[in-house]
């Protein structure tokens, strides 16, 4: 499964990786690349100074193979990366370490080598870890114990010389066994992590399914069962005024069932879709809404007012806006007031930093202090008397963990209910 992971500009171009190790071991590349274009400034310093020369090509050699290397992993292309870098610097060590014999600690990289060659290949890939690994073996017994022709030229390093390079390849090797060392602990802790998060969900996942086939049941059979009966008291009368009573009861059932699914098609698709960023207009979107909802029954006398600024534009996922608002102000809608001489909802939003905050007011019912709590949990209803399914809520709650939002209800029985949403913006 593809996954977007937030990218290192310098070390990466690609977005989209096949996994969290994969991202990981082309970071890790590319800081390797780095630092081989280090060392090999490093030394071609060192030498320069000491007036050597003879190592000079293999040093631009290397620093020109790391940044050829550090290129094609950018652009993704990383099996390719992996087999010229594992091979041309199995082959510079050998090179380095065939002409060791002023004992300069160059042996150590064939271990640092069989180290690299692991990680990078990783484990769905270990058989060509193994094989690097032992071309390595080969290439340090080959260079300590088979006397073949030396390819650099042997010279005689001073004192110091000798010291100066025995620090650096100790700590060159020390610094990427660390470098090797917190990738595999990385990897480990962020896999422990992915894997606690998926069980959690997993065991959420577990317990929603229960509670949505008992419920989910029982509210698609209702209406089909009331629609079933008006039918069969239709199909008994000859009064043409009880017909069209049942026909007109069969549609307020049908419209139950239709809003039922409505509700299992928004859920489904927030679980399901990717965020999809758009720019658009808020007063409109809020109109949107507002438009489709205040045709239905009963909905003649209640005021709806839009006060969203009317040219405040937001960059977000306009669909799941557009849910939380049809949610938020088909239960202000649907909660009214029937006693209130004036009921009225009221939506107001703005920017608050880098967020959009809205709210939705209403003088409506209210909700009952014990029921707060509870609202937002799926198929939950504060009374026997509800009209709605119970998902309604629960929706825009998942709808805004999805978008990394946060929501606020404040409500006093018998007069009404604020909820207040936030959503970061970009």
């Amino acid at each position: 499964m593809l996954s977007r992971l937030k990218k290192v500009p310098i070390l990466l171009e690609k977005e989209t990786f096949a996994s969290r190790n994969t991202y990981k071991r082309a970071v890790l590349r590319g800081q390797l690349s780095l630092l081989g274009i280090l060392v090999g400034m490093i030394y071609t310093l060192l030498d320069l100074s000491n007036n050597l020369y003879v190592s000079l090509p293999f040093y631009f050699f290397l620093i020109s193979l790391c940044a050829i290397v550090f290129w094609i992993n950018r652009i993704g292309k990383y099996f390719l990366a992996n087999v010229i870098f594992l091979l041309v610097l199995l082959f510079l060590i050998y090179v380095f370490a065939d002409n060791d014999h002023n004992h300069t600690g160059v042996g150590t990289y064939f271990i640092m080598y069989g180290l690299i060659a692991l990680t990078l290949t990783g484990y769905e890939n270990l058989r060509w870890g193994l094989f690097f690994c032992a071309l390595a073996l080969v290439g340090f017994f080959i260079a300590y114990y088979v006397e073949l022709p030396p390819i650099i030229h042997r010279v005689n390093y001073s004192g110091n010389y000798v010291n100066v390079s025995y620090f650096t390849n100790f700590f060159v090797s020390f610094l990427v066994a660390l470098l090797l060392l917190f990738f595999s602990m990385n990897i480990n802790y962020k896999t422990e992590q992915d894997l606690m998060l998926n069980n959690q969900l997993l065991a959420k996942t577990n317990q929603e399914l229960d509670r949505f086939v008992y419920s989910a049941s029982h509210d698609l059979r209702a209406p089909l069962s009331s629609i079933l009966g008006l039918i069969e008291i239709a199909q008994r009368s000859d009064d043409a005024n009880e017909v069209k009573h049942c026909l007109e009861l069969m549609k307020m059932r049908i419209a139950d069932l239709d809003s039922f699914i409505r509700e299992i098609i928004d859920y489904s698709r927030n679980s399901r879709q990717e965020i999809r960023v758009e720019n658009f207009l808020l007063y409109e979107l809020v109109d949107e809404v507002i438009n489709a909802l205040k045709f239905g029954d009963g909905m003649k006398n209640i005021s709806i007012k839009n006060l969203a600024p009317k040219d405040l534009k937001i960059n977000t996922d306009r669909s799941r806006v557009k849910v939380i608002l049809t949610n938020l102000i088909g239960n202000s809608l649907k909660y009214r007031n029937q006693r209130h001489d004036h009921p009225e909802v009221i939506i107001k939003g703005g920017v608050n930093g880098n967020s959009l905050k809205m709210q939705v007011e209403d003088n409506g019912i209210g909700i009952m202090a014990e029921h707060l709590p509870k609202i937002f949990e799926m198929f939950y209803r504060a009374s026997e008397k509800s009209e709605g399914s119970g998902l309604g809520l629960y929706i825009v709650k998942e709808t805004l963990d999805k978008l990394n939002g946060k929501i606020d209800v404040k409500s006093t029985y018998g007069l009404g209910s604020t909820f207040t949403f936030e959503i970061p913006t970009s």
